[in-house]
């Protein structure tokens, strides 16, 4: 049976366009992920780094607010021009105590009376500065830097201790990553969507030759017409050169054949008529009738391989159309009118025109030899149906109300030269060759036992889609 050629539009895994999509598929989603998380890291990391220099100017603000009286204490009124300080448990504090005697302090309104007592691992470094994060009141996590620093001319040593909220860092971050999210996303399916387009605009010409060489295939025309890109076009015009030279040799082949038709066949002809028309020596008539024998089957075989070569070159070449439903209905006619006494009952599914995939004289010597043979042994009629069950096949049932036959007979019956019943006029090679055109068109055929009694001949050959 002929297949389907494929086509780019097809975008299955199998194709070479499902391939291109596939990948850049694959790949957009790859490349938008890996730039989400570069994107995402770097912006936390900005985050903190912003948060840390917003820590770092508030503990300098502090310094620059805070004095040391003369009595020891510490005066001034630090405005750090931020509001979650004077907000209880908002996680940003600040404090500053001495670190002789603690109890000598000032903090912010917002500290309260939670500590912001370092770790014991907490190290400082070479500033006199660390950082260190505690839990607080809310269980959130906040950040300290501390920073010790010499107040005035004395030599106490005070603790400047300032914290914010890394919280909202998290939540800052959280939704920037959310709405990063939502534009990849976004991104991502624009480029997925035109990868798509592209993969159909780019493959476009590959389906155009596809559809020229169905075009081919179903005998519509001999060559890909058109232009092609430049990546293309050397293969339309190899296809179109080994097109033409396929032609070429098949051409040379038929008329070799029918060369040699003429010349073994003539000679063959002459013999055997002159064989005929000799009268036998002696009263041999049994060595003349032994020639005459063997001349017939060198006939027979000749006629036979010249007949296979034929439909070889014929199948060979760019496919053939042939009305499959009116060669049915013709030959249905000339049958009924050589056989008068037979009622002939042809039906064809309705729908499009049912093509054969095939030269006409081979349908026609398929059908023809099929139906004289029902013809032969059926008792009163004759019934024939043509249908279409799939894009690529027709199929074609023959049956009569004759004797029909066993399993063991349909098989033989299929030998070459087979007769089971030799009261019947025929040299016995219908059904062989028969079975040599569909082995050509790799065409299926079944005997069975007809509903009307007698034998049910079931073909399935190639077709043409018409759609």
């Amino acid at each position: 049976m002929t297949g389907q050629l494929p086509t780019t539009s097809n975008f299955s895994a199998g194709t070479l366009s499902g391939r291109l999509f596939l990948i850049l598929s694959v790949w957009t989603v790859i490349a938008v992920t890996i730039i989400g998380i570069l994107i995402a890291a770097d912006y936390r990391n900005s985050a903190e780094q912003r948060f840390e220099k917003i820590l770092v100017a508030n503990v300098y603000a502090l310094m620059g607010a805070i004095r040391q009286e003369e009595n020891g204490n510490l005066s001034g009124s630090p405005d750090l021009g931020d509001a979650r300080f004077q907000q209880f448990n908002s996680g940003w504090y600040w404090l500053i105590q001495s670190t002789k005697k603690p109890e000598n302090k000032t903090s912010s309104r917002s500290l309260s009376n939670q500590s912001l007592t370092a770790p014991a691992n907490s190290k400082f470094n070479e500033e006199f500065q660390r950082h260190y994060s505690k839990t607080g009141a809310n269980g959130n996590e906040i950040i300290v830097l501390e920073a010790q620093v010499i107040l005035g001319e004395g030599d106490e040593v005070f603790s400047f201790k300032v914290s914010g909220n890394k919280s909202e860092i998290d939540d800052e971050v959280a939704n920037f990553v959310g709405r990063l999210i939502v534009i990849l996303v976004l991104f991502g399916f624009s480029l997925v969507l035109a990868s798509y387009f592209l993969v159909r605009l780019g493959l476009r010409p590959l389906a155009g030759a596809t559809r020229a060489l169905e075009d081919i295939r179903d005998g519509k025309t001999e060559r890909i017409d058109g232009t092609y890109p430049n990546e293309v076009q050397p293969l339309i015009d190899e296809t179109n050169a080994l097109l033409a030279s396929n032609k070429a040799v098949i051409e040379r082949a038929r008329t070799q054949v029918g060369n040699l038709a003429h010349s073994l066949k003539t000679p063959i002809a002459v013999i055997r008529n002159e064989l005929a028309n000799t009268k036998p020596k002696n009263g041999n008539t049994v060595s003349s009738n032994l020639i005459l024998e063997q001349v017939a089957q060198m006939q027979n075989q000749i006629q036979i391989y010249l007949d296979r070569a034929r439909i070889s070159a014929r199948h060979a070449t760019i496919t053939s159309r042939t009305d499959a439903g009116a060669a049915v209905k013709k030959l249905a006619s000339v049958i009924g009118k050589l056989n008068p006494d037979l009622e002939i009952n042809y039906s064809n599914s309705p729908g499009n025109q049912i093509l054969f995939a095939g030269e006409e004289s081979d349908f026609q010597e398929i059908i023809g030899n099929l139906l004289e043979n029902a013809s032969k042994f059926a008792a009163t009629q004759i019934q024939i149906k043509i249908a279409k069950p799939g894009q690529d096949i027709l199929q074609i049932t023959i049956e009569d109300d004759g004797p029909g036959l066993s399993k063991e007979e349909a098989v033989a019956v299929l030998a070459r030269g087979k007769r089971l019943d030799e009261s019947k006029p025929g040299s016995g090679l219908g059904l062989s060759i028969v079975k040599d055109i569909l082995k050509e068109y790799r065409g299926e055929m079944q005997l069975s036992e007809s509903n009307l009694g007698g034998l049910k001949v079931e073909l399935k050959l190639p077709s043409i889609r018409t759609e």
